[in-house]
């Protein structure tokens, strides 16, 4: 069972690859509104009985051999109404508990996936794993973030997610040098903690997706306008290319997922002007097909076999 939603084309692949060894999928979409797919959770004493329902096709649960949870629900982070709030928050709760009952092994559950993308656990055990970090305060006490700019040049990026959805928009809040006039009112500081960086001159970028022991990486060198956040000023993996990896921290981040209790994800990283090697974070749902379009389909391949042997 692949999990994911109606615009999660990344699964589309891989659903194809599988149904054309005849490996049969049930792909759920965790939408909402009128394209909310059904589920059925049944308790009669020592019996219990799961199924859910998308797209015309009727799965239970006892069929499912393994699940991989390539998207959560997109309106996670969508404003709403009080009938669309009733309505989100009902569906995940029972689609939470089901996916949690199912019992079955995962390339990553949706629990792994929510938990993983927290990203002070990320930094933590990140450090603690042994992978270099930048000089990072995460803070919403204004003494402590101007005492922390005042020694270091310092980026500040979300904390939650760098994604704003809005109806019919979605708008990214890159990464960026905090200028002094931010720091002014207290107000506006105390709004939600922020990650608070050393900024370090980025001479490389990297991206490194890992399914189960397979490792793919891809890195380029930033332009003019991207020296605060790669994602400025370009399409999606324009300019990245197929590369090695240092083998230290490829274990080190190994130790890191296991440590998160995930099988994939796609991991940034940064490469400063003086040769430092900086973790920045981990995707736990990030997008890898412009990777796999550099290894011509490798990691969709990776990502079958995966399956194909946990069933």
């Amino acid at each position: 069972m692949i999990v994911t939603h109606q615009r999660g084309f990344e699964a589309d692949t891989v659903i194809d690859a599988l149904r054309q060894d005849g490996v049969p999928v049930f792909r759920f979409n965790c939408d909402a509104e009128e394209n909310a797919s059904e589920v059925s959770l049944a308790i009669d004493g020592d019996k219990t009985e799961i199924s859910l329902f998308c797209d015309g096709r009727e799965i239970n649960c006892s069929h499912i051999g393994i699940g991989w949870c390539q998207q959560l629900p997109p309106y996670l982070n969508q404003k709403s109404s009080v009938g669309e709030n009733l309505q989100r928050r009902s569906l995940w709760a029972a689609q939470f508990a089901i996916f949690d009952l199912l019992g079955v092994p995962w390339l990553n559950s949706p629990k792994n996936i929510i938990y993983a993308a927290n990203k002070p656990l990320q930094l933590m055990y990140a450090k603690s794993a042994g992978l270099k970090i930048p000089i990072t305060l995460i803070s919403n006490t204004p003494k402590d973030i101007r005492a922390f700019s005042e020694k270091n040049l310092t980026v500040a990026k979300n904390l939650a997610t760098p994604w704003v959805v809005l109806p019919g928009e979605t708008m990214a809040a890159y990464t960026k040098i905090v200028p002094e006039d931010w720091l002014k009112k207290d107000a506006d500081l105390q709004f939600c903690p922020v990650i608070y960086q050393e900024y370090r001159v980025r001479k490389k970028d990297y991206r490194v997706v890992v399914v189960g022991d397979d490792v793919f990486a891809a890195c380029c060198e930033p332009n003019e306008q991207q020296l605060e956040d790669i994602r400025r000023c370009g399409s999606t993996g324009v300019s990245f290319k197929p590369c090695d990896f240092d083998d230290k921290t490829t274990s080190q981040l190994r130790i890191l997922m296991k440590r998160l209790s995930i099988e994939y994800c796609s991991a940034d990283f940064m490469e400063d002007s003086e040769g430092n090697l900086y973790f920045l974070e981990i995707n736990t749902c990030g997008a890898w097909w412009w990777v796999d379009y550099l290894y011509d389909g490798s990691i969709r391949d990776s990502i079958v076999e995966y399956f194909k042997k946990n069933l």
